[in-house]
Order: structure tokens, then C-alpha cells, then sequence
């Protein structure tokens, strides 16, 4: 692709949109924080009314619906302009005190605009979807009887076509797309009879309730091993029980965060700790969903400038409600100075301060890694107050395991077979390592065992329902045939 750097200089109508949006959000600032705050937008009324609108500082709802509106018309090019891409750097920056894109260099930003389709494999629909401001905006205007929804549609209008203007002559029928951006622009703050109704069926609809917290610590407990990891959830719940007690008396608590880490090796049984957490904290009220949001680094960090702090806010936006759960989060802090890792960290660290009563985020990974990671980090070690320990189970914890799958499944075990079963799990133990799998490892060697059984009875004529139930020795695989991890 051919480039000029005089190309990714912004022009002056985009400069004085920035001066628009800042002017706005400097004019609004005291009310709208003020309205923000209020229990009208609190995390509860929102569950309470099906709304999707979280309390947050308004300039991050305009940074939003910049970056929503460069992603859509950015699209429509085959490649997009290092131009438009610069202008998109420059939005993510607007309300910040520390320009992130500062230093952005022409190679980056081509780097990024010849991979941005794939980065971005869907971005919003600008032309249906109301831009995250505009509901903050009309309820704005409705409290304190001024027109700011307009001046912000003028100015998104505006930006719009800015963008458009430095699209390729291929793109794909910007015009079309500017008309159905401005009627949507139009009709967000003139909703249909139809939306109407159908916001109010919403409003009238109860949220689900909070599942029985007593039958979560039991699910917890009817887990094979973690003792030590169970305790911590039975003091943890009991603490945050009393807390509330406390504040029904009106007494004073303890502002203690309930993010968490959770060491361990694989296939101890993090993640599935981890969706009970977040239904236990839904169940004690700590959040009001209690969904469980599974990524790893690769969900949290991009390739290329500008990319990252969206993956994050949007990962984070699917969290709010219930609980992050980051694995080999230590993997953030790999690279080398030009990696994104770091931008994830910081981005992620002002989410968890921002929105702290919003989702509670749990880490987890090896061990040792874990704790250089968090060593490495003062800011990322602050948030966490909460370590669960996940040790690797027992032979006897593994052979329980490896019975609970075959009973799932309608399998039972000889006496001959068990005992060679138990000697592999007993060598297996004893030689481990970090990449010793754990409940995997006993899934593995289950899964092995029962694709031998069907080889071996398949030819078996007449086989009788013992016969397709039994694993008999010769099943099972010889030392090495079944992967460790």
C-alpha cells in the first residue's frame, strides 16, 4: 500500500470536532456526574429496569461512541486510511491526561490498518444500534430541560463525515451508510410507539432471582478435594454475610476488595471454582447477574496500536454483572517493550478502580508465575486480597475423579483393572510436574480407556449389557500412552 506520512495528518475540521465533544462534556460535567451518580443509573436500578446503561464517567461513554463510529465506517474500507486510523487514535485519547497514541509512528498505524479487518472481525452496527452516549444524553436533557442529545448528534453527524471523506473511492457505499447513521441519529431520541412498548414489557419483566446460596456451598463441598481451597470460600462467604449484617445495623465496614487469585496447576479445578464464585457472589448480592466471562491473553491483548483497550473494555462490558476470569493472566506481562500486555494491565487496572461494584475479576495460573507476576505489579497486587490455593489432587482424589466419569457414562470397573488404574495414577503423581494435568489427565486416560473397551467388544458377538459396561486391564494403555497434561 502506498502511503505519504503528510497523509495521517489530522485535518482541522476533525480538530474542531475534538474542541465540540470536549466543550460538551466540560459543560455537562457537574450535573451529568451528579445524574451518573444517582440511583436512577446504579447497578441495581439497571438490573431492576433492564437497562444497559452502568454508571461510569460520561467522557467514557463519548469515547465509546467515537471509537464505536470510526470502527463502522472504517470498515467499509478495504484497507483503512492511516489517516482515519491516526483520527482513531487520537478519539481514544481525547479526555485522557496521558495521551496513550502520542507517539503512534506511520509504521504502526499502517501495521494496524493493513491488519484491521481482522483485529475487528465484527464492529458495531452504528446504522441500528443507538452510540452508548446517546441514552446518558436524553436522559440528561429530560432532568435538567436542555438540548445536549441534538448538538451531540450534530457532532457525531459531523465526525461521521470526516471519516467518509477519507475513505478509499472502493469503499463499500459510504453514502448509504452516512444517510441510515444520520436517521438512527435521528430516532434515538425519538423512540417509536413500538420501542416504547417495548421498554416498558422490558421495565415490567422481573429480573431472575439469585440462585440458593446454601445449595451452591453444597455443590462447592461435593467437589473431590480442594480443602483448603473450600475453607476459603466458607470464610470468605462468611465474612461478606456478616459485613452485610453490619451494614443493615449501620455500623461501619471494611472496603476490602473481593477480586481474586487462584494458583494452581492445570486441571485443578480453577475454572470451575471460579463459575461457583460468581454465583455465589450473585446469590450474597455482590453482583446481579453471576455469569462467568473465561479469557486468556490472547482475549486482552491486540497486535497492533489501538486495539487493545477495546478488546479490554469489551471483554469487561460481557463481565459486568458477574465475574472476569482471566487464565495465565502471568502471560500479560510477556513481550518485550513494544508488546500491548502492559497496556492491558493498566487498562484493565483502571476498569477493576472505575467500575469496582460493577464485576469482580479472578486471575489464575501456575503458581510461581503467578506470584512474579503479581510481584512485578504493585497496582495489579493492591486489587487482590483474596488467594486461593488449588493443589494438585491425591492419587485417591484421582482415582474418585476418574469413578465419577465412569458412572456419568454408565462404566463400571473390574477388580483387576482398578488396581492397574490406581498404579498409574500413583506413578503419575509421584514423577509430577507443573504440566502434571491433574483432573485432566484422568479425563485423558478415561477417554483412552473407553475408546480401547469399544475396540475390544465390538467384536464381541451377542455382547451383553455387562460386557459393554465392564473396562477390563487389557483397556487400558500402557505407561505413556496417555498425555501427563
Amino acid at each position: 500500500m502506498d502511503w505519504n506520512p503528510k497523509e495521517s495528518r489530522v485535518p482541522k475540521e476533525f480538530e474542531e470536532v475534538k474542541k465540540q465533544f470536549l466543550d460538551l462534556e466540560e459543560r455537562t460535567r457537574k450535573q451529568m456526574a451528579a445524574m451518573l451518580a444517582s440511583s436512577a443509573v446504579s447497578a441495581e436500578d439497571e438490573a431492576a429496569a433492564g437497562k444497559d446503561i452502568h454508571s461510569r464517567k460520561f467522557d467514557e461513554y463519548l469515547t465509546f461512541s467515537l471509537m464505536w463510529v470510526f470502527l463502522a465506517f472504517m470498515d467499509l474500507d478495504e484497507i483503512p486510511s492511516t489517516l482515519n486510523y491516526r483520527m482513531f487514535c487520537e478519539a481514544q485519547d481525547l479526555f485522557r491526561t496521558e495521551k496513550r497514541f502520542a507517539t503512534v509512528t506511520e509504521s504502526q498505524l499502517r501495521d494496524a490498518c493493513e491488519n484491521f479487518h481482522s483485529a475487528f472481525a465484527a464492529v458495531p452496527r452504528v446504522e441500528s444500534e443507538p452510540l452508548p452516549a446517546m441514552p446518558v444524553l436524553e436522559q440528561y436533557d429530560a432532568l435538567y430541560n436542555t438540548h445536549e442529545t441534538q448538538t451531540a448528534q450534530e457532532i457525531f453527524m459531523e465526525l461521521a463525515e470526516i471519516i467518509v471523506n477519507h475513505l478509499a473511492l472502493n469503499a463499500r457505499d459510504p453514502k448509504t451508510y452516512l444517510e441510515r447513521f444520520r436517521k438512527m441519529l435521528e430516532l434515538t431520541a425519538q423512540p417509536t410507539s413500538a420501542q416504547t412498548k417495548a421498554g416498558a414489557v422490558a421495565s415490567a419483566t422481573p429480573p431472575p432471582a439469585p440462585p440458593d446460596l446454601n445449595k451452591l456451598l453444597a455443590e462447592l463441598d461435593a467437589l473431590t478435594g480442594l480443602a483448603r481451597v473450600k475453607a476459603d470460600v466458607h470464610q470468605l462467604t462468611n465474612y461478606i454475610k456478616v459485613e452485610q449484617m453490619r451494614k443493615t445495623k449501620g455500623l461501619k465496614t471494611s472496603d476490602v476488595s473481593l477480586h481474586m487469585v487462584f494458583y494452581g496447576n492445570p486441571g485443578t479445578g480453577k475454572t470451575t471454582v471460579a463459575r461457583l464464585i460468581a454465583k455465589i457472589y450473585w446469590a450474597l448480592g455482590v453482583v446481579n447477574k453471576g455469569h462467568l466471562v473465561e479469557v486468556d491473553r490472547s482475549g486482552l491483548v491486540a497486535g497492533y496500536v489501538g486495539q487493545t483497550a477495546i478488546k479490554v473494555n469489551s471483554v469487561v462490558e460481557k463481565a459486568i454483572g458477574g465475574v472476569l476470569f482471566i487464565d495465565e493472566a502471568y502471560a500479560l506481562k510477556m513481550g518485550d517493550s513494544a508488546d500491548f500486555g502492559q497496556e492491558a494491565i493498566d487498562v484493565l487496572l483502571k476498569l477493576m478502580e472505575d467500575r469496582r461494584d460493577q464485576f469482580v475479576v479472578v486471575v489464575a495460573g501456575y503458581p510461581d508465575e503467578m506470584k512474579n507476576f503479581l510481584s512485578s505489579n504493585p497496582g495489579m497486587r493492591s486489587r487482590f486480597n483474596k488467594y486461593l490455593e488449588f493443589e494438585d489432587y491425591t492419587p485417591e482424589e484421582l482415582m474418585t475423579i476418574f469413578e465419577g466419569f465412569c458412572k456419568s457414562c454408565d462404566y463400571r470397573i473390574s477388580p483387576e483393572a482398578r488396581k492397574v488404574i490406581q498404579s498409574i495414577f500413583l506413578k503419575a503423581y509421584g514423577t509430577r510436574d507443573k504440566t502434571f494435568g491433574n483432573g485432566r489427565f484422568a479425563r485423558n486416560l478415561f477417554e483412552k480407556i473407553v475408546e480401547n473397551q469399544a475396540n475390544r467388544v465390538v467384536s464381541v458377538q451377542g455382547a451383553d449389557q455387562d460386557t459393554l459396561m465392564m473396562v477390563q486391564p487389557e483397556d487400558i494403555p500402557p505407561p505413556g500412552a496417555t498425555p501427563m497434561a
